[in-house]
């Protein structure tokens, strides 16, 4: 598996639904990362920079420079885990358009 394409916050996971919110993560294969908090009235963006360094996903926001490291998983059904803050939480491939 891989981080490459979109990944939105698994519903099942009703902790980072409240913590995170609708969340959709979109990474390409140039290092950009594109954060969408999706609200029924508007979509807050961040775009960041990335890199993996081995199990840990180094992120820059270049408007607002400050390194985070966030470590990171797959489990067998495809599932992406992401520890924010210690804290991990599902994100699932979102549909194709």
């Amino acid at each position: 598996m891989n981080l490459l394409g979109a990944w939105l916050v698994d519903e099942t996971d009703k902790l980072a639904l409240t913590r995170l919110g609708d969340v959709l993560l979109e990474f390409d294969d140039n290092g950009g990362l594109r954060y969408t908090i999706r609200e029924p009235d508007k979509h807050q963006i961040i775009n960041l920079r990335y890199r993996v360094e081995g199990s840990t996903i180094v992120t820059d926001q270049p408007s607002a420079p400050q390194v985070e490291r966030t470590q990171f998983s797959f489990v067998e059904d495809g599932v992406l885990t992401l520890a924010f803050g210690g804290v991990p939480y599902r994100f699932v491939r979102a549909p194709s358009p």
